[in-house]
């Protein structure tokens, strides 16, 4: 099974965990539904929002670990 993963500044843009600290939370699941939910329970305990009104956008902020495609570059020349 794939995992993936969510960061919370992807997200939500700037937000703190504490004052002055950037949030650097990142859920991890097997499936969209298990980051969904660490990201909720996350957003609700630590920002105090329902994470209801953007779920769309962190729908767009979940990636599968693994997927970035190598060799993509064009040879460099000798």
């Amino acid at each position: 099974m794939p995992q993936m993963y969510a960061r919370c500044n992807n997200f939500m843009s700037g937000a703190t965990s504490s004052v002055g600290v950037n949030c650097k939370y990142m859920a991890i699941g097997e499936s969209e539904q298990q980051v969904l939910d660490q990201v909720f329970d996350h957003l609700s305990t630590v920002h105090k929002t329902d994470g209801n009104e953007m779920i769309n956008t962190i729908k767009r902020a979940i990636f599968t670990k693994g997927t970035k495609v190598f060799g993509t570059r064009a040879p460099q020349e000798h």
